[in-house]
């Protein structure tokens, strides 16, 4: 058995990057429809929870997230967001029941300075080219870059992928 701690400061105002990864990386969200909802169980755990979400991108098999929990215990955040969706994708007949959606544990990491942020939020924006699904970061539609750009934290020609910067983004 692996001995693994979460690195659980008790600081609610850490920055957290988040990896979540399906059962046998299996493509759960390789249609835009499945995302969407993935979005929409996030969003619906945002507000219960009252975290802030930096940066995001959810791609087919695997989601990132830079969070600010705004609590200690944020475990209860990624058990109560991984159990969510599990449900809509029971609901709608994706998974059958007994069926695991999702690996057992998650990946986090927290950030040490802005310098770590911000290569936190490229990593993210970046993340569909490095697998291959886009050119671009703003080529993919289920990513906060399109947050980032609406916002003018980054300017729209700057979605091609070169050198984003999200100044201030770790304060919003």
């Amino acid at each position: 058995m692996v001995n693994y701690r979460r690195n659980k400061t008790g600081n609610p105002d850490d920055i957290l990057f988040f990896t979540i990864v399906t059962m046998n990386r299996l493509p759960r969200f390789a249609e835009p429809e499945m995302r969407d909802l993935a979005l929409t169980v996030l969003k619906r755990i945002k507000k219960r929870f009252g975290f802030k979400v930096k940066a995001w991108v959810i791609l087919p098999d695997h989601l990132h997230l830079l969070i600010s929990p705004q609590v200690s215990d944020y475990s209860k955040i990624i058990f109560s967001f991984k159990k969510g969706l599990s449900m809509e994708f029971k609901r709608l007949g994706r998974i059958e029941r007994g069926e695991k959606m999702w690996q057992d544990r998650f990946w986090e990491e927290t950030v040490k300075d802005d310098d770590h942020f911000e290569r936190c939020v490229s990593y993210i924006l970046h993340n569909p080219i490095k697998h291959g699904l886009v050119e671009t970061p703003v080529d993919w539609k289920h990513s906060s870059i399109h947050e980032f750009i609406r916002k003018g934290d980054v300017a729209r020609e700057r979605g091609d992928g070169r050198d984003i910067i999200i100044p201030g983004a770790e304060y919003d």
